[in-house]
């Protein structure tokens, strides 16, 4: 009899434990799968004050920065290679612009490379010219102005291993051949033209027809105005 009294004893004991832990289970899942109420504090934001400026949303910035020039815009297309090349663009702009003006400035271009022979005086150079017909030169000339008056002239050349091997070859033969680059003074020609908002002048036609011209922004200039505010080269 004891002895089932405590079987009987010992199976409630097991019965409590289970459900104990079935209840603590439940509770584990129920803590997991809730979210939590967080509460949170409403606070009143005061207004800007006056003078103090509002930010601005993107799309407001990318409109504004879309906007139109409201005054004149001033450029200038060159340089241009001939003064013909000038005309046909003064004629395309003509109609479509509010000013324009044509300029013409120079620019030092090289040219290649020279071989020559110095020579202090017009009789030395003379006295070079027949010693080169003897041994045979030809394609020389005395250079008769400028900074290298009575030079003899005996090549210019594109390509500088071409003045080289004209150079050595002279040299071979006795001659004091002497060798630089060749640069000249070629004009430039140039477009200035004033456009007011909502003007599109046909300017790209004009770089298309001149390649290696360029529009470029420059400060406005009055009608009559001779200085186009900024350096020439």
């Amino acid at each position: 009899m004891l002895n089932e009294q405590t079987s009987e004893s010992r199976l409630d004991w097991r019965l409590l434990a289970l459900g104990l832990l079935a209840l603590n289970i439940a509770a584990g899942f129920a803590f997991l799968f809730t979210e939590p109420v967080i509460e949170t504090e409403t606070v009143d934001i005061p207004p800007l004050e006056a003078g103090v400026n509002q930010p601005q949303l993107v799309s407001e910035i990318v409109t504004l920065a879309t906007i139109e020039p409201t005054g004149p815009s001033c450029y200038t297309i060159g340089p241009l290679p001939t003064l013909l090349a000038q005309q046909r663009g003064e004629e395309r702009l003509g109609p479509f612009v509010s000013d324009l003006r044509l300029r013409q400035t120079t620019a030092d271009h090289d040219r290649g490379w020279w071989v020559y022979l110095p020579a202090s005086s017009r009789s030395e150079a003379l006295q070079l010219t027949r010693q080169l017909a003897e041994a045979d030169v030809e394609d020389y000339y005395v250079v008769a102005g400028g900074d290298m008056e009575n030079s003899v002239s005996v090549g210019l050349y594109q390509e500088i291993d071409n003045a080289r091997n004209r150079q050595s070859r002279i040299r071979s033969l006795g001659f004091d051949a002497q060798m630089e680059v060749r640069r000249e003074s070629v004009p430039q020609f140039w477009i200035d033209y004033r456009v007011e908002p909502g003007e599109d002048p046909p300017w790209r036609f004009i770089l298309r027809a001149s390649p290696g011209a360029q529009r470029m922004t420059i400060p406005c200039f009055r009608e009559n105005d001779d200085d186009p505010g900024f350096a020439e080269s």
